[in-house]
C-alpha cells in the first residue's frame, strides 16, 4: 500500500545515506517528503535528495511561499521517519523544542513517529540521552536501534547508524501495525548468566543478549505488551519494554516460573549456563600455586520446565546455538524440550552470533518442517519470527476481541 512517508534528516555524517533510503522507499511505492534541519544540509546533497524523492527538499520554517508549511506535511503524513537523528535533534524532541521546520513537525503530527539514532558511542550512552530516550518511548515514539560498528571517530562502538534493510523493515512493520497485538503477552529472555565462584570471578558465556533485546523491540513494535528477563548486558533498553534484571541461571529459572503463566508467547532466548559451582566461594581466593579444581553441578533445564507447565493456547520458543546444525538432532532436541518452536544458529561462525548485530536462523517445527530464515540483522531476523508465528499460533487475546476474520487471530504483518 503506497504511504505518505516524511523524512526527517538532521545533522550527523551518516545523513548521506538517506539517498539510497530514500530510493529503498520509493522502490516499496511510498511517497517520500524528505524535511531536512539547517545542520543536516552540510552532509547530503539537496538536488540529489530531491532527483530521488521527486519533491522539494523542505527546510525553512518561514518559507514565504507557505507560511504553514509544518500543518500541511502533517495533515497527510502516514508516519514521520527521522533517520538519522543527532544527539542535538533526540534532545530537542524530548524538550518539545520547536525552532525549526523539523522540530515543529514533530509537535504537529498525530501519525507514529520513529527515530534511528546515529552518534558517538560516548553521546548515545550519556545519561542525558538516555534519559531522552526514556522520554520519547513513553510517548510511544519508536526507536530503530543504533548498531556497534565503526564510527566516524574512526573507534568501533555503539552508536552507528542501523541498516537501511533494519530501518526499512522496522518501518514496514510500524506501518503494517495495528491494534490486534494489544492484548497480547509476550515474554523473553535475553543474555547470558554468570554463575559466581567466588565475589570476583564467574562462569559465564559470550552471549551478548542482542537477539533477545531484538525480539522484544519487534514485539512491542506491534503493539505486544512485552516483559524482558535480563541477564547481565550493556545493551540500551528497547523502548516500551518491561525489564527484569538476573544474573544467575537459579535467577532466571524463579522469575520466568513466575512469569510465564501470565503470558502468551515466550521467547527462551536467554543463554543459561550449563553449570554451576557446587558451593561457591564466599571470599575471594588468593593464588597459592596449586591447581584449583571446581566441582560443577548441572542447571535446572529451564525450558523443559517451562514446557510441562505451559497452557494451551501459550506459544513457546526455544533456541539453539549449535555447532553442529544436524536438522534431525535438532528436531529431537525440539520434541526433548516439548516446544512449539525452535530456532537454531551455527556458533562456529564468526559473521554471524553471539556479540553481531546479523545472525542466520534456521527455524523448526514440532511436525518435522523447517525453514531457513537467512542472514539478516537480528531486527529484521526477528520480524521474521514474529511473521512465522503467526502462522501457526491462534492468539488467544486477540480472539476474544472479536478479531476472528484472520485463521491465526491476528492481523497479517509480514511482507
Amino acid at each position: 500500500m503506497r504511504r505518505k512517508i516524511l523524512l526527517g534528516i538532521t545533522g550527523s555524517i551518516a545523513a548521506y545515506k538517506t539517498l539510497e533510503l530514500i530510493r529503498l522507499l520509493r522502490q516499496d511505492g511510498h511517497d517520500v517528503q524528505v524535511v531536512a534541519t539547517k545542520s543536516a544540509l552540510h552532509f547530503f546533497p539537496v538536488l540529489t535528495a530531491e532527483v530521488f524523492s521527486g519533491h522539494p527538499v523542505y527546510s525553512d520554517l518561514f518559507d514565504p511561499a507557505c507560511s504553514v508549511r509544518h500543518i500541511e506535511l502533517a495533515r497527510d503524513a502516514d508516519v514521520l521517519l527521522i533517520a538519522p537523528v543527532s544527539a542535538d535533534f533526540l534532545s530537542k524532541m524530548a524538550l518539545g523544542l520547536a525552532d525549526d521546520l523539523l522540530s515543529t513537525l514533530c509537535l504537529t503530527v498525530t501519525c507514529p513517529v520513529l527515530v534511528a539514532p546515529a552518534m558517538e558511542e560516548n553521546m548515545y550512552v550519556h545519561p542525558a540521552i538516555q534519559k531522552h530516550r526514556k522520554t520519547l518511548a513513553a510517548r510511544g515514539i519508536y526507536e530503530i536501534p543504533p548498531e556497534t560498528g565503526p564510527l566516524a571517530s574512526g573507534k568501533e562502538g555503539l552508536g552507528r547508524f542501523a541498516s537501511l534493510e533494519t530501518i526499512r523493515h522496522s518501518l514496514k512493520t510500524k506501518l503494517m501495525q495495528n491494534e490486534r497485538w494489544s492484548g497480547v503477552r509476550v515474554l523473553v529472555s535475553a543474555g547470558p548468566t554468570y554463575e559466581p565462584i567466588d565475589p570476583v570471578r564467574f562462569i559465564g558465556n559470550r552471549s551478548s543478549g542482542k537477539m533477545g533485546y531484538a525480539l522484544a523491540a519487534a514485539s512491542a513494535a506491534r503493539g505486544a505488551q512485552v516483559t524482558l528477563i535480563s541477564g547481565p548486558t550493556s545493551l540500551p533498553l528497547p523502548p516500551g519494554v518491561e525489564v527484569l534484571r538476573i544474573e544467575t541461571a537459579e535467577d532466571l529459572g524463579i522469575s520466568m516460573d513466575r512469569l510465564f503463566p501470565e503470558h502468551d508467547i515466550c521467547f527462551m532466548a536467554a543463554a543459561v549456563s550449563d553449570y554451576r559451582l557446587d558451593r561457591p566461594h564466599s571470599s575471594k581466593k588468593k593464588k597459592d600455586g596449586n591447581t584449583w579444581t571446581l566441582s560443577l553441578v548441572e542447571n535446572p533445564d529451564i525450558l523443559s520446565g517451562l514446557s510441562r507447565q505451559k497452557s494451551p493456547g501459550q506459544f513457546l520458543v526455544g533456541f539453539a546455538a549449535e555447532s553442529d546444525m544436524n536438522p534431525e538432532k535438532l528436531l529431537e532436541k525440539l520434541r526433548k524440550k516439548g516446544a512449539d518452536m525452535l530456532l537454531a544458529n551455527d556458533i562456529s561462525r564468526p559473521d554471524i552470533g553471539f556479540s553481531s548485530d546479523e545472525n542466520e536462523i534456521t527455524l523448526f517445527h514440532p511436525d518435522g518442517t523447517s525453514l531457513p530464515l537467512g542472514k539478516h540483522s537480528k531486527i529484521v531476523l526477528s520480524n521474521k519470527i514474529l511473521d512465522e508465528i503467526e502462522k501457526v499460533w491462534r492468539c488467544p487475546a486477540a480472539s476474544s476481541n472479536g478479531n476472528k476474520d484472520q485463521p491465526n487471530g491476528n492481523a497479517p504483518l509480514s511482507d
